[in-house]
């Protein structure tokens, strides 16, 4: 699994990429007035292409997520990307889950070093730190694409969303383009879950 850890890996031609299809959200569910006011008008959350491959070794899970639109250095906010996992319940993913059905999210920012455990229960309402857990990110700018390998042990304890060998669960995906100046809510988004299989 080792390798599998580095986007540019040549294991990862191996699995074909699911394409994902992704949205602006929507300024209405944008948490404050002021943030709906000024992005009045304003053009975000292209559709950045991305596409997904995801494999296992029975104890860790690793995701390759690859889109267009690396920023150009110096900009004041980071390209970002944030993949979403239901942990209990049935959250809908556009509202970002609900107190009785969070929504887990791992979050890669290009200005920062591995990837950060958040944990949603509504729109606006997201933990700066969420539950802990053995996770990593490596990142690969090439040819105006990011390629984002995001690894975590499998299975699940408390607020960590669920991923065994031989079951499925949904997964969400988010990216943010900094040169854009693009952050919060602000940002392309996967509006439903897409299924997500793990072979046994």
């Amino acid at each position: 699994m080792a390798a599998f850890a580095e986007p540019g890996d040549a294991g990862w031609a191996r699995f074909e990429p699911v394409r994902i299809d992704m949205i602006a959200a929507p300024l209405v569910m944008q948490p404050t007035e002021y943030i709906r006011n000024s992005w009045q008008g304003r053009e975000y959350g292209a559709d950045p292409g991305l596409e997904v491959a995801a494999v296992h070794d029975g104890l860790r899970w690793a995701v390759r997520v690859s889109w267009t639109g690396v920023s150009p250095g110096g900009t004041d906010f980071p390209d970002a990307l944030a993949l979403a996992l239901p942990v209990r319940g049935n959250p809908v993913l556009m509202l970002m889950g609900a107190e009785d059905a969070p929504i887990h999210f791992l979050r890669w920012q290009a200005n920062k070093p591995g990837v950060k455990s958040q944990l949603a229960t509504g729109i606006g309402q997201s933990t700066n730190s969420g539950p802990e857990l053995d996770c990593s990110a490596r990142a690969l700018a090439r040819d105006g694409r990011w390629h984002v390998v995001i690894t975590r042990v499998l299975g699940s304890r408390g607020d960590v969303a669920p991923l065994e060998a031989g079951g499925k669960t949904g997964i969400g995906f988010a990216v943010w383009r900094g040169g854009n100046d693009e952050r919060g809510g602000i940002k392309a988004f996967s509006i439903d879950w897409a299924e997500l299989v793990l072979d046994a």
